[in-house]
């Protein structure tokens, strides 16, 4: 059986910031860039650049981060921000392919390559378990299985 990360909190960029709550982490940034009178106006749009590609391919909610082998070890802060979801039925070579990565070339003349999670789960309306766990049938997982656009 295989053992899904699912990413299960905001993303400090979509979040307000904690120096400016007017702002998301990712306006606030992007505003300190702006607003950094050493940078050239190259570096500046190069800082942007980066910054958006950043923001583009963080996690999301739902997004599944990891497969491993069901009841693996855990890290001490992994339940404040996943759920763990075992679905009996998939072995973990099949478990893999839910992680990799969508490569997305937004610009064929910058070697900058964009990578966000491709699948997600709908967590809406399950009831978890003590230790952020939940357990889906084959068919249920495959219900609740998404694809990002």
């Amino acid at each position: 059986m295989a053992e899904f990360l699912i990413y299960n909190k905001d993303h400090w960029m979509d979040i307000p910031s904690k120096q400016r709550s007017d702002l998301t982490g990712y306006k606030n940034v992007e505003q300190k860039i702006l607003a950094d009178s050493r940078l050239t106006i190259e570096q500046r749009t190069k800082d942007l650049y980066f910054h958006e590609m950043k923001y583009t391919a963080r996690y999301q909610r739902e997004d599944i981060v990891e497969a491993r082998r069901d009841n693996g070890p855990r890290g001490k802060l992994e339940e404040e921000s996943f759920i763990f979801l075992q679905v009996p039925g998939i072995n973990l070579k099949d478990a893999k392919q839910y992680i990799i990565p969508d490569v997305d070339l937004s610009n064929p003349d910058n070697p900058v390559i964009i990578k966000r999670r491709k699948y997600y789960v709908n967590l809406a309306g399950l009831m978890l378990g003590e230790h952020q766990n939940v357990s889906l049938t084959n068919a249920d997982f495959n219900s609740r299985l998404k694809v990002k656009k």
